[in-house]
């Protein structure tokens, strides 16, 4: 359309013997033209724009039929070569015409507009960053690659290609992949054990999130708690069901290539076993589940109960609008529940995955005198499988929260327990109330660090403060492992709607997910070491 427009158009001839200058460039000649027009017109800057743009697909056209004068110069190359020769810019006879090539000239040369069509390139995601800083695992092409689907999506795809015997094909079932009884350690020893356990306790988190969303429904709108519970009971569930049984397939696989212990949970004397136990648990989740909808459902958080100046402003949150935050009993008695039901049990598997680069790091050493910290403990769950591994180490779980920590040191004396042991206490274990940005530690009197679900919480400031505490107080060789939710990129398949739990009165989650975790190490002088990911969770490890 254009080049049609620019044929109708009547031109001025031009004599070059009349100026006493050579014949130019067939490209110049139209550049003139446009300034012409331009300043005759007093176009503003966005029509000049869209003229310049219309320039550059004249340039175009003119590549296409041949090579130019000049070739693969930009008509603002022209112009300034033009200039250092000695020729003054092509003039159509107008005293501001020179001024108007010279300043278009400059534009495409460096003080405005760039000589060529700048192409924004895409900013790489951090999952991209993490090749090139990570020795990245099986692991990590594992749920890149894998869709959310469930068996009967598999189904379904075998009925749509004709449903007949010949059509089916075990290796397409692809929400169970890799497809084999070897592959899910079917055949070895203590499967059935393992996979008992953790498909009943899988299912009772499955039954106890839908107990929780049926009684929110008189607190919460109807929309917000139908759509939760079509989600948990429809494919979408089952979708995510299926995703929980590949967390565990992996988890298994780590226990059997001997990267940690079995979960020392398994065993039939473990609290979570007694009627009594679970009952407590499950009446205190069902008191507050419909209390955390409620605020979901309005987008409103309660403020924290304390006001204290010993806190961090951005400590004093009531986090995925749960009651009192961090700071109340009530909260640390009830939240190791609400997240393996969020997670439809599946959490401590995640959160296992942290022990893989830790084994690694410190096999074959001698464990006395070690010392590992768990930093942000929270509950100290984590922390119990990070002792029963390591049981020969002082494992120090610091938290800001003296409710939690409380209930971190009744989850060792449990651990304890279990063990025989009977002093009351939990030996080999310290509980230090701090921030994780000023640890009170000296430098140097740590050999590991685990860092769990911390960095997703806090602002850009602090997770460099923190950062530069763990390089303080780690040995040299020592190493952190940093366990937290994936970022974008990591499962390209969610990245649509990763920011979603942002809506969980998480403030600083979207910044999380497009931070460049390497660089923000190593800025700290950390070399970075593998990476992992499991399910939602991505694992990096670190070391000084």
């Amino acid at each position: 359309r254009h080049v049609a427009a620019r044929s109708r158009t009547k031109r001025r001839p031009y004599s070059p013997a009349a100026e006493g200058r050579p014949r130019r460039p067939r490209d110049l000649d139209r550049f003139s033209d446009r300034l012409r027009v331009r300043h005759s017109a007093g176009l503003a800057d966005e029509q000049a724009q869209r003229n310049l743009r219309e320039h550059q697909e004249d340039r175009d056209l003119a590549r296409a039929r041949g090579p130019p004068d000049v070739a693969g110069a930009s008509t603002g190359r022209i112009v300034q070569a033009l200039r250092r020769a000695g020729s003054p810019p092509p003039s159509t006879g107008r005293p501001d015409d020179a001024a108007a090539a010279e300043d278009l000239g400059q534009r495409e040369t460096g003080t405005g507009m760039a000589e060529d069509p700048v192409v924004q390139e895409k900013p790489k995601t951090p999952a991209e960053l993490d090749g090139e800083n990570f020795q990245e695992m099986p692991s990590v092409e594992f749920w890149r690659t894998w869709i959310r689907r469930s068996p009967v999506d598999d189904v379904q795809d075998f009925l749509q290609s004709g449903g007949g015997l010949g059509a089916l094909d075990l290796g397409k079932v692809r929400s169970l992949a890799p497809f084999s009884a070897s592959e899910w350690g079917l055949y070895e020893e203590g499967s059935f054990r393992y996979w008992s356990y953790h498909l009943l306790r899988s299912g009772f988190f499955v039954a106890q999130a839908a107990a929780g969303i049926t009684a929110s429904q008189r607190t919460s709108s109807e929309e917000t708690s139908g759509r939760l519970l079509a989600n948990l009971t429809t494919n979408a569930g089952l979708r995510l069901y299926t995703e929980a049984l590949q967390m565990f397939r992996q988890d298994f696989a780590n226990i059997k290539a001997g990267a940690y212990r079995e979960p020392y949970d398994m065993d039939p004397r473990h609290r979570q076993f007694s009627p009594s136990f679970i009952l407590r648990r499950t009446l205190r989740f069902l008191e507050e589940a419909p209390r955390t909808l409620k605020r979901r459902s309005e987008g409103v958080a309660e403020d924290v109960w304390l006001k204290s100046p010993l806190y961090p402003e951005y400590y004093m949150n009531t986090w995925h609008f749960q009651t009192d935050g961090w700071l109340s009993s009530t909260s640390a008695g009830v939240y190791e529940t609400s997240t393996e039901t969020l997670f439809l049990g599946q959490q401590d598997a995640m959160q296992r995955t942290t022990l893989v680069p830790l084994s690694g790091h410190l096999k074959g050493r001698d464990l006395a005198g070690c010392k590992i910290m768990e930093l942000a403990c929270g509950t100290g769950r984590f922390a119990t499988f990070v002792k029963d591994n390591f049981p020969d180490a002082t494992v120090t779980c610091l938290d800001m929260s003296p409710f939690y920590l409380q209930e971190a040191r009744d989850n060792f004396e449990h651990w304890c327990e279990l063990r025989g042991d009977t002093q009351g206490s939990a030996p080999g274990a310290e509980f230090l109330q701090a921030p994780a940005e000023d640890i009170p530690a000296e430098d140097g009197s740590y050999d590991a660090i685990t860092c769990v679900y911390l960095f997703h919480e806090i602002t850009q400031e602090v997770r460099r403060r923190v950062v530069s505490e763990m390089y303080r107080v780690l040995k040299p060789g020592g190493m952190v492992v940093f366990t937290d939710s994936i970022q974008v990129g990591d499962r390209p398949e969610l990245d649509a709607n990763i920011d979603a739990f942002t809506d969980f009165n998480e403030p600083n989650y979207t910044d999380y997910v497009r931070t460049d975790l390497g660089a923000l190490f190593k800025s700290e002088g950390f070399v970075c070491g593998t990476k992992e990911v499991a399910s939602r969770s991505k694992v990096l490890s670190f070391v000084k």
